[in-house]
């Protein structure tokens, strides 16, 4: 039977239609975007058979349907195949699967190497967006491998009950938790940004009075001199001073603990929040595995550092144990989070880890646990790249799983100007509550 001439008309009309509209976008989409939209494109028509091929698809057998022209009963088999959208991102395509059958985000997560071979890119990423839709992300150029640059924190960025840690792969804040927590690691290769992750986090909370800072350096360079300004307790890498400034942190503890139901009518600080009387306390200790390090050796030197290490390993333990009602926040840097490094007693009671580059699986198991084993994706051991340089791995708030984070870069000259600007904030907390400022300022107006 002849097709028509006004429908081979009509189809060749659309025909042209859909090819201007596709060339009308190509031509005005910039240099940039041109490669996305050419792979975007040859996702979308070539998804069936690429399902096929890389082990997505899936048959089943069932009974033949009413109206078939089939004897009843008739047993005939069906593909199941996933339905896909394809959206072309700055970064590459971005393509949202729904799950089906037995595929799901386990069996697209197996497949991504062979996707990134037969789209040809460099890498692809699965994640799962929610129940019964996952997200393939077939990535031209890493959006986190674009350095973030550091900006003035909002008014939510200076609360202390919210840590803003950078952004994700989509450009989207990403923030880990801070009210309630006493104890935080953040582990990585030398050089890999942790030292500039905590001075982001040091440049959001040091305009706020409600924040005071103890600053321990174990590094004993020139990076914290500037920083000292705006800190209640400062030391190097003296360790009998570090373990001095630890002691005066616990009696600010033990006070607090003892006063804390007189001066603000609760249990925990966080149900009324840190105030200018009752701060805050960070206490934050750079390469802390220099100060935790058990001493081998039987000459009198040997012994006294030996006794220092264990007496600030206790402090510190005890301050992440028992500080967190009274609104005492322990950081601990170090480059590997392993038992030998920091003591697994502190390691394991630390409520929030994040990890920088590590060169081994030991090292990230330390620091995130074994849960880090089955994400690969956000496995700190593949960003030793250089290009990675600031990126963390780490569990965002509200968010399963792990999160790789583009954390900013802040320039010493802004720490510094910042920490000067706000040094007359410093107060001494254990001052405000052995003067009763603290119970003063708690009570009713």
């Amino acid at each position: 039977m002849a097709v028509p001439t006004a429908v081979l008309a009509v189809a060749a009309l659309a025909l042209l239609v859909w090819l201007g509209a596709h060339a009308v976008r190509y031509l005005v989409a910039g240099k940039q975007l041109r490669p996305v939209l050419r792979v975007a494109w040859r996702i979308k028509y070539t998804w069936r058979r690429t399902a096929r091929r890389v082990g997505l698809a899936q048959t089943e057998r069932i009974h033949s349907p009413w109206w078939s022209n089939r004897p009843p009963g008739t047993v005939v088999t069906r593909e199941l195949i996933p339905a896909v959208t394809v959206a072309a991102e700055r970064w590459g395509v971005r393509v949202d699967a729904s799950t089906v059958g037995r595929l799901g985000v386990e069996e697209f997560t197996q497949a991504a190497g062979h996707l990134a071979d037969v789209w040809r890119v460099p890498l692809v990423r699965v994640a799962q967006v929610r129940s019964g839709l996952v997200q393939i992300r077939a990535l031209l150029h890493d959006p986190l491998t674009q350095p973030a640059t550091w900006t003035d924190p909002t008014e939510a960025g200076s609360d202390p009950a919210v840590w803003v840690a950078g952004v994700d792969a989509d450009g989207q804040p990403v923030t880990i938790r801070s009210a309630g927590v006493s104890g935080v690691v953040v582990a990585g290769l030398a050089g890999y940004g942790k030292t500039s992750f905590l001075n982001a986090r040091f440049c959001q909370l040091a305009p706020s009075p409600v924040v005071q800072f103890v600053l321990i350096d174990g590094k004993g360079g020139p990076d914290y001199d500037d920083l000292f300004t705006r800190a209640w307790l400062s030391a190097k890498d003296d360790p009998e001073q570090v373990r001095d400034h630890l002691a005066r942190v616990r009696e600010l503890m033990a006070a607090r603990q003892h006063a804390i139901r007189a001066v603000l009518g609760v249990k925990n600080v966080w149900h009324v929040g840190p105030s200018a009387s009752w701060p805050l306390v960070v206490v934050v200790i750079d390469e802390a595995h220099t100060f935790l390090n058990e001493t081998k050796g039987t000459d009198a030197q040997s012994k006294r550092l030996d006794a220092l290490a264990r007496e600030t390993a206790r402090l510190v333990e005890e301050l992440i144990r028992k500080g967190r009602n009274v609104g005492i926040q322990v950081v601990l840097a170090t480059q590997k989070a392993t038992g030998d490094a920091i003591p697994t007693k502190i390691r394991d009671n630390c409520q929030v880890a994040v990890s920088f580059a590590q060169r081994t699986s030991e090292a990230a198991t330390a620091v995130l646990g074994s849960d880090i084993t089955a994400a690969p994706d956000e496995h700190p051991r593949r960003l030793q790249d250089p290009a990675y340089v600031g990126v963390a791995s780490m569990v965002a708030q509200g968010r399963p799983g792990f999160t790789l984070v583009r954390t900013p870069y802040v320039p010493d000259a802004t720490a510094d100007a910042i920490a000067t600007a706000t040094a007359h904030l410093v107060r001494d907390p254990l001052h405000l509550l052995t003067t009763g400022e603290a119970v003063a300022d708690a009570a009713p107006r």
